[in-house]
């Protein structure tokens, strides 16, 4: 089973066809049949969306703007960057996250609209607000993983702090714009129960292990090819040492239903040897080589089998209740094996017991930007 896309934000008034007993019928055929079926096929525009978005300077700042504008979207109503924000179209202020919320509520009052605030930042400073607004009916879409991967306690007190007609949506701190948690979430509420969740959620790692297979290259060689192409941070160990991974990891376990998963207790292998953690960028990639034979000779241990290979992935183990990410070896049927550079994260099921897999790009900023405003549009229904 392959997710390709998941259309969000679809309304069903979109669709004038009307379900009765005897078959379908077409809108106007309804209207004519009954009062009723003609109001509900001539219902109000939906309501506007009253949106800030808070890291608009950004790389996906920018690309959501631009989606907002390629869609059609109101402009957002509030621009908000690290010192300043921008209400209204008025002159640009300090920003005051507590004004802001008052605004859009106000705002969204007298519209009759639907106030949304969308994270696209990496600032601890803006989650520690989203209680607050949530509190308040104001929804809240975010590609900020902080709060969500972080003391469960937090994250708990984030979920209860929610107040309807208000949502807290964050698919995109998972696999960027790819359908991964809007699809597990529809699973679980349909009756599902989540056996067990793989992932290959960082490209950079994905690169490096599809390097040195077969014998392609060295480690060391790889990780100097991933750093010129600019696919690493400009440390790569911030990459190597697997806790980008591990983060995304802790919000699919606690998605998936397990509780008292903490990043500090669980089993995170670093590719990072403990020698060369603490040393400058140069030097470490100076002293990488050294470890080149360890894992070139690991890598074929797990070759020697037909077809096998060894990836870098998260796997949440909800039966087991364990949560551990590193190198995986992974058997010639393994969806891994088709991986390739992209994101792939593989659902088991008590009905599929063969994976539900989605895969795509899980990085870069336009596809994080969509899945942002997809996260947006969900906010109307």
């Amino acid at each position: 089973h392959t997710v390709s896309s998941l259309s969000k934000g679809i309304s069903r008034r979109n669709f004038g066809l009307v379900s009765t007993t005897s078959g379908i019928m077409s809108s106007a055929e309804a209207s004519k049949a009954s009062p009723i079926a003609e109001k509900a096929m001539t219902s109000s525009e939906p309501k506007p969306l009253i949106i800030a978005v808070v890291g608009y300077t950004g790389g996906v700042g920018a690309c959501l703007l631009s989606a907002m504008e390629k869609i059609g979207l109101k402009k957002p109503y509030a621009l908000v960057r690290s010192s300043t924000m921008q209400i209204d179209g008025e002159a640009k202020i300090p920003v005051n996250f507590a004004d802001l919320g008052e605004r859009l509520l106000e705002a969204a009052k007298s519209q009759n609209g639907i106030p949304i605030i969308a994270d696209v930042t990496a600032s601890a400073d803006v989650q520690n607000e989203y209680k607050n607004w949530l509190s308040k009916g104001i929804s809240v879409a975010t590609a900020n993983k902080g709060i969500f991967a972080g003391e469960e306690s937090k994250y708990n007190e984030l979920l209860a702090s929610v107040v309807y007609p208000a949502k807290l949506l964050h698919e995109t701190t998972v696999g960027a714009g790819l359908p991964i948690l809007g699809t597990i979430s529809a699973l679980k509420s349909s009756s599902h129960s989540i056996v067990k969740v793989e992932g290959v959620l960082s490209g950079t790692l994905a690169y490096v292990l599809g390097a040195v297979a077969g014998g392609k290259m060295t480690l060391s060689e790889a990780v100097k090819n991933a750093k010129e192409l600019g696919y690493t941070e400009p440390d790569p160990r911030m990459d190597l040492n697997g806790m980008d991974v591990a983060r995304k990891a802790v919000i699919l376990a606690r998605l998936s239903g397990l509780t008292g998963i903490e990043l500090e207790k669980m089993d995170i292998e670093s590719l990072v040897p403990k020698a060369l953690e603490q040393c400058s960028v140069d030097d470490f990639m100076k002293g990488l080589p050294a470890y080149d034979e360890e894992f070139a000779a690991r890598v074929r241990v797990v070759e020697e089998t037909p077809g096998s290979r060894l990836h870098y992935a998260a796997k949440v183990d909800v039966d087991k209740k364990l949560v551990s990410v590193g190198p995986m070896a992974c058997d010639a049927s393994h969806p891994f094996n088709n991986a390739g550079p992209d994101n792939l994260i593989s659902i088991t099921t008590n009905f599929y017991t063969r994976p539900l897999v989605v895969q795509g790009a899980g990085a870069g900023g336009d596809v994080t930007a969509t899945g942002v405003l997809a996260d947006i549009l969900l906010c109307r229904q």
